[in-house]
Formats: C-alpha cells, sequence, structure tokens
C-alpha cells in the first residue's frame, strides 16, 4: 500500500473522532449477558447451514454525503451487511467490522467511519437475527463464511477496494470467533483490531497468522478478564513474530464505546504504519 495512503488514514483519525459525536453503546447490557465463556464455546461449535429464514433486516435506504455512500449490501446466504463507500476515485482499504452479541451493524459501521474519518470501505456484517433489531454470529464457521460472502460481494461491487492492507474489526463475539478464525486471512487482513475478546492466542494460531501475512494485532480492554487474556495473547503473538499490542482502558467496561474507544483511535498510527 502506498506510504502516502497509510499517513493519511493514520492522520485523519484524531480530527474525525474530535468532530464527530461521541458513540454510546446502543445495547451495553445484551453482550454483557452473554459472558466469556458463552462467546468461547460457541467459537468451537461444529458449523450449521447459514441460511436465515428471518430476513427481517430493516431496509436500510442508500444515503450520500459530499464524504461518501452508506447503503445495504446483499450477502449471498445471509442477511444483508451495512456497507460504506467513500467519495472520489481513489483506492481504498477495507475494514470489515463484526459486532457482539445484541448489537447491529449499523452501530459497528458508524463506528469504523468516525475512526477513519470516512476515508475507507466499511463493510459491517449483520449475523443472525435475534429479533428486535439485535443480531448475533452463531459460531466462527458461520461467521467465517458471511466474512468470505461479504468481502466477495463488496469487491464484486467496488473495485477500488485495495487487495490487501485490510482491517479485521471485532467487538466481544466478533473478537472472539475472529481469532479462533483469522489465522488464514492474513494477506486479505494483515491488520486486526479485537475489541473486549476473550479468546486466547497461542503460538500455533500466531505464527499460521503470520504465515499467511498478518502484520499486527490490537487488543483493546475496558474489563480486567480481557485485560487478563490480552496480556498473555501479546505475549504469545510476540512470541510467534507478530507486533501487537494491549491497550487497556481501566473502568472503560464491556463496550468499544467511550474509553476504549478512545484507546483504540489512538493506537490506528502504530497499527497502520509501515
Amino acid at each position: 500500500m502506498p506510504r502516502a495512503l497509510l499517513i493519511s488514514a493514520a492522520l485523519a483519525l484524531a480530527a474525525a473522532c474530535a468532530n464527530r459525536v461521541p458513540l454510546q453503546d446502543p445495547n451495553p447490557d445484551l453482550d454483557q449477558g452473554r459472558n466469556q465463556d458463552q462467546d468461547r464455546d460457541q467459537g468451537h461449535q461444529p458449523s450449521v447451514a447459514v441460511v436465515d429464514s428471518d430476513r427481517s433486516a430493516p431496509e436500510q435506504q442508500v444515503s450520500s454525503t459530499p464524504r461518501g455512500m452508506l447503503r445495504a449490501l446483499e450477502v449471498s446466504g445471509f442477511l444483508p451487511a451495512v456497507f460504506f463507500v467513500p467519495a472520489g476515485n481513489a483506492p481504498a482499504r477495507l475494514v470489515v467490522a463484526t459486532h457482539g452479541a445484541g448489537g447491529a451493524p449499523e452501530w459497528e459501521c458508524e463506528y469504523w467511519r468516525q475512526l477513519t474519518g470516512d476515508s475507507a470501505f466499511v463493510l459491517s456484517l449483520r449475523g443472525k437475527s435475534m429479533g428486535g433489531g439485535s443480531y448475533y454470529y452463531p459460531n466462527h464457521h458461520e461467521l467465517e463464511a458471511e466474512l468470505n460472502a461479504a468481502v466477495r460481494a463488496a469487491r464484486a461491487a467496488e473495485p477500488r477496494i485495495l487487495p490487501d492492507s485490510g482491517i479485521y474489526s471485532g467487538y466481544s463475539q466478533g473478537a472472539s470467533m475472529g481469532t479462533v478464525m483469522l489465522a488464514r486471512h492474513g494477506a486479505t487482513f494483515p491488520y486486526l483490531v479485537l475489541i473486549e475478546g476473550f479468546e486466547l492466542w497461542n503460538i500455533p494460531r500466531a505464527k499460521a497468522f503470520a504465515k499467511s501475512g498478518g502484520k499486527r494485532v490490537l487488543l483493546a480492554c475496558g474489563t480486567p478478564q480481557c485485560n487478563s487474556v490480552g496480556e498473555e495473547s501479546v505475549r504469545w503473538l510476540k512470541k510467534a513474530g507478530v507486533d501487537a499490542r494491549l491497550e487497556y482502558a481501566e473502568g472503560g467496561g464491556h463496550t468499544p464505546a467511550g474509553l476504549v474507544m478512545e484507546r483504540v483511535a489512538a493506537a490506528l498510527p502504530w497499527l497502520l504504519a509501515e
């Protein structure tokens, strides 16, 4: 990726966060109610059929601003994703954002639009419906299948997406389950941002991520439980040759917003440095 694009994306972060209304976690209790052990256990369930009979995801109208276009993206076999397309004709990186149990892709998309200053494509996966506008990922097999299908759809719709230098971001379920399957996706997503995830990295998994093209892993936590897992994960990642960093917003809580988001924003220039 050209150095100018990397520097431009990094410099946009502070200004973008300062100029927008701070995000509030829309469902802080729903995902907290699905405890860390549930997140970890679901990450190892066997694969099942992915087609969701509930196609009740809200019809999202296309909205355009001078900074880009936000629209629904049809994903074969899954509920529609939320897709932000930055303005202009220049190539741009892809950010894939995944939520926690009880979350929704619209919120995660706005989160990453703020962090990137509308300079990147943002693809937010919906998962399966819990009803009431809330969604979840049943297991890491289905999350990986949805990731692959959604990325194919996004690249078919937008040839400007750069072939590498992508960011995968996961919060809670999206982070825990992402940890299990991301080792195979380092070429497409060499940069990982895993927020309040509870799945421990180990040396074989970290080596596989490096071998597939992975470069850096940013772990962000707002709870002591996540911080404990994060400290050990960083040790194993570094032993395997993967550059890793832990940001702990003490007292931030089980949320990607607030103090945790501030720590993520501050660390992104490190994550994207050459």
